[in-house]
């Protein structure tokens, strides 16, 4: 692996390209369905800001994970000695300060005109930002050390990238997007919690105390599903209009949501049958191909749902 590829992987591009999209169907779906004219460069920033800040996430992760990657993921380029520590914890720290900058841009093409906000700037996009980056941070840093508030900080940033793209074309309607977001950060406190429990080998040779170490793998497992099943009441809510939120959705969404809440059901099941029998090669290979890849994928198949929504509501 030379450099340049180390750099490719370190960033990890499924992740990016879901933060990119993420926040591109978020824009869409506060503007196109209410017929607003809709600024390109506002929306290539958006989506430049959200990859630039999900690949500083990931960067500065990898730095902080790296004991635990020793142990899991060898093959990486940290725990390969191709790229130094210290030049992957300032880069991602540089990559997160820059999508600040991009939010100020966003704020000077597309200012909010209103007297309680200074200079035009987009403060909700701005907060947004700031807080994604510093609950970011203090995960990286300590987050695997303090169980289930570690999962809760992850959901927080995955659960704004659809609302941070909403943000960023339409902030003086801040709670439009605001159901689909709470929707995903249920869905994904699960989720990592599952991630977790396919990493505990690692986590405990790190010393990190996630819910998977204090509590064990299977038991952890049965938490990340009482966290799916919460999704199932949130999911609707943006459809129906619940609660006094607009029904920002429609058909196509409800039904793409529903596959999707079918896909974490089933890879749960799938990972579970295999760790009950408590064979470590079969039960990673199973957690690799379910959770790392198989949730992927459904979460890349929701946000395509979510394109076409944007057009066909």
């Amino acid at each position: 692996m030379n450099k340049a590829e180390a750099w490719f992987r370190i960033v990890r591009p499924p992740i990016v390209i879901i933060s990119i999209f993420g926040a591109c169907v978020g824009a869409l779906n506060v503007t196109q369905p209410r017929d607003m004219a809709l600024e390109p460069i506002s929306l290539f920033l958006t989506m430049l800001g959200a990859g630039m800040l999900a690949a500083g996430l990931m960067v500065h992760n990898d730095y902080t994970d790296l004991e635990s990657d020793r142990v899991n993921r060898p093959h990486k380029p940290l725990p390969r000695n191709i790229i130094s520590p210290l030049t992957a914890k300032y880069t991602g720290l540089a990559l997160m300060v820059l999508t600040i900058v991009i939010t100020l841009l966003i704020s000077f093409i597309n200012p909010i005109e209103s007297t309680l906000t200074p200079w035009g700037l987009n403060l909700p996009l701005i907060v947004l930002t700031i807080a994604v980056v510093v609950i970011g941070v203090i995960y990286n840093q300590s987050g695997k050390y303090s169980g289930i508030w570690g999962h809760v900080m992850v959901a927080f940033g995955v659960g704004a990238i659809p609302l941070w793209g909403a943000l960023a074309l339409q902030p003086q309607h801040p709670l439009l997007m605001a159901p689909l977001a709470f929707a995903i950060f249920v869905m994904e406190i699960g989720r990592e919690i599952m991630v977790c429990a396919g990493d505990i080998k690692g986590d405990i040779e790190a010393g990190y105390k996630t819910t998977p170490v204090r509590v064990g793998r299977l038991e952890s497992m049965h938490i990340a599903l009482i966290f799916y099943v919460l999704f199932i009441p949130v999911y609707p809510i943006p459809y129906f209009g619940w609660f006094g939120f607009s029904e920002i959705f429609g058909e196509l969404y409800l039904w793409g949501a529903s596959i999707f809440l079918l896909i974490l059901l089933l890879t749960w099941v799938d990972t579970y049958r295999v760790a009950v029998k408590k064979n470590d090669k079969n039960t990673w290979d199973a957690f690799e191909r379910n959770i790392r890849t198989g949730t992927r994928l459904g979460v890349f198949f929701f946000q395509v749902v979510l394109f076409f929504e944007a057009f066909y509501f």
